[in-house]
């Protein structure tokens, strides 16, 4: 791992502990195993720091979350397939999808959300919804609130599936909870 990848992943473990402003870079620079200099030679500030990594994570989020998509015909199933691989990354990377929720609830939230990468990928995302909700797959509201609300199903099956994990394997909570988070969605 070069680097800049050992301060990323520290500063994910250090942030997601500490929070942000209990979290000197210094400790970011320790925990990585590298000088401060280090540090500042891969990002000018923290918060181009905190920045960078959510914009990593959630690229490194949203390419899981729509592996194999073009494998599935029906819109449903991708659906059910974006659902799917949605909470699987977050059981499978814990410190990750608690540090885009911490970012998600933070005073960083506006300034990253304008990125461009994350725009991209917001858009990416609506023009999926606007698909579903065209060919009368789910409701036909606020695609950006469709999309809160299903990220907030998301993470309390994440969250659910970390309390009680041998309910992963479990197929009839599975088919449950796929149905309540469709029929919270279906028109």
């Amino acid at each position: 791992m070069d680097k800049r990848e050992l301060l990323l992943e520290a500063a994910t473990k250090l942030f997601v502990e500490r929070g942000f402003h209990a979290t000197p870079t210094s400790a970011i620079s320790k925990e990585a195993g590298v000088s401060a200099g280090i540090l500042f030679h891969y990002f000018k500030t923290k918060d181009d720091l905190i920045s960078e990594l959510y914009v990593s994570l959630k690229k490194e989020y949203t390419s899981s979350i729509l592996n194999d998509i073009d494998k599935i015909k029906s819109d449903i199933g991708k659906l059910r397939l974006i659902w799917s691989n949605s909470w699987n990354w977050g059981l499978q990377n814990p410190l990750k999808f608690r540090f885009l929720l911490q970012i998600d609830s933070s005073s960083y939230a506006e300034s990253i959300k304008n990125h461009p990468d994350i725009i991209a990928k917001y858009e990416l995302f609506k023009g999926f919804i606007q698909e579903y909700i065209d060919h009368k797959v789910i409701k036909d509201i606020d695609s950006l609130f469709l999309m809160s609300s299903m990220f907030s199903l998301i993470t309390t099956m994440v969250n659910y599936l970390t309390l009680f994990p041998e309910l992963k394997n479990n197929q009839a909570f599975i088919e449950q909870a796929w149905e309540m988070f469709y029929n919270y969605l279906k028109p």
